[in-house]
Order: C-alpha cells, then structure tokens, then sequence
C-alpha cells in the first residue's frame, strides 16, 4: 500500500465526514457552487526527510507530504469570515485526531498543522477560499509501493 495515496485518500474521506461540508474532492479547480461548503484536498509536494544511516538506506526513508485543503464556502464579506473559521477548526481537530491518520503515518511520523492563509479572490468568483496546510511524516518503504 502506497502510504501517499493512502494518505490523501484518508484526508478527502475524513473532510467528507465533517459537519456541514457538502463534499470534498482531489486537485480540483473549483467546485460548483451548490456542493459548498467543500473541501479541495491538494496533493501538494513530498519530500525525503532523512533515510537510516544503514545499508537499507534506498529501503525506507521518511518522507515528508505536504497536502494543502482548501477550504471554498457560499458567502462574502463578515458571514463568509465567519464560516471560514467555523470549517477550519472543525478540519484542523478531524485532521490532527484522526486515529487512520496516525497509523499511516506511524511512531517515528507525525502530523502537524502548518497554519493558514486566504488568498486574494479571483475576478470570476469573488468568492474567498481558506487555505489550510499541513504536513504528515512517514515512512516510506520500497516494499509498500505496487511496481
């Protein structure tokens, strides 16, 4: 099992499950209107953060993923700020204590919460978007990856 793709998956099913988000998809540009609030899990970048000084050293290697979860609601102004808030709490908690999460990435991984930003609205939707960043270490084996 690919512990990335095991990863992401997990991210964009536990923000499905959270109260009031009406869906949530992978590496989208948008997302229509009537199915916000959503949540847009970006695949984001991943890295090696160190290997084991030993001779399994191509073998297993922590990585660090680095998802973005964008956050899109209906609204403006002080009712979207409000929304915006309320949704990032309820994902920065599901995030941080999901039990699956944890597992896939193990003892010697993590979760963390990297913070947040809401970006400029684009002219053609004016609508705001909260960014959410987070960054998960695990260990990535050889012998977990399908060839």
């Amino acid at each position: 099992m690919d512990k990335r793709e095991a990863i992401l998956a997990r991210l964009a099913a536990l923000c499905t499950a959270i109260s009031g988000i009406v869906s949530a998809q992978r590496n989208v540009l948008d997302v229509p209107y009537l199915q916000r609030p959503a949540v847009v899990v970006q695949d984001g970048s991943e890295e090696r953060l160190d290997s084991p000084a030993s001779a399994t050293r191509s073998t297993a290697q922590r990585m660090e993923l680095s998802p973005q979860l964008w956050l899109l609601v209906r609204g403006s102004g002080a009712e979207a700020g409000a929304l915006l808030s309320l949704y990032r709490s309820r994902i920065v908690q599901a995030v941080l204590t999901d039990t699956t999460l944890q597992d896939l990435t193990g003892t010697a991984g993590g979760i963390r919460y990297e913070g947040c930003n809401v970006p400029e609205p684009t002219p053609e939707s004016k609508e705001p978007r909260l960014d959410l960043n987070f960054t998960l270490t695990y260990t990535l084996r050889l012998s977990d990856l399908e060839g």
